[in-house]
């Protein structure tokens, strides 16, 4: 599995942000009002990865007070990471897609609470890209140089 590019994410989030524009601009008199949970669910779930990635780092790492992690679990988390990352991206660009429409409709009193939600909900996206990508780092096998436990065979010279 190869690391996630920047700008894979960049070009999902403009693809989104194009696609969600049109879609907006077009259907946005028949949409209900955009819920405010939407912002709340992205923070959450970017929070929970932020304080994942320092607890797997020092458990690869093999540092003192820390159980062994297996490999299956960083596997998973690899793989959440990933998903977690391109998730962020799409709905970044959904939510700046919105928002771009929701500029030009501020006279409108949803609109303006509309844009409110959109401009948390892309900030909650960004956060969560943020915590995708260190938790995907926190992921990869450290050098076994960089192991406490392990002797260092040149050190022996």
């Amino acid at each position: 599995m190869r690391p996630t590019r920047l700008v894979d994410l960049l070009i999902s989030a403009v693809v989104a942000a194009l696609a969600t524009w049109l879609l907006v601009r077009r259907f946005y008199g028949d949409l209900p009002p955009l819920p405010y949970t939407a912002a709340l669910t992205t923070f959450l779930l970017a929070v929970a990865e932020l304080f994942l990635a320092p607890s797997v780092t020092a458990r690869l790492a093999g540092k003192p007070r820390t159980k062994p992690i297996l490999p299956m679990v960083v596997a998973r988390l690899a793989a959440l990471a990933k998903a977690s990352s391109q998730l962020a991206a799409l709905a970044f660009g959904a939510w700046v897609g919105t928002g771009v429409h929701l500029l030009r409709n501020t006279d409108l009193r949803q609109a303006r609470a509309d844009l409110v939600v959109a401009g948390l909900s892309a900030g909650a996206a960004v956060l969560l890209g943020v915590a995708a990508l260190r938790l995907e780092r926190a992921c990869r096998i450290p050098d076994p140089s960089d192991r406490p436990d392990r002797l260092d065979p040149t050190a022996l010279a």
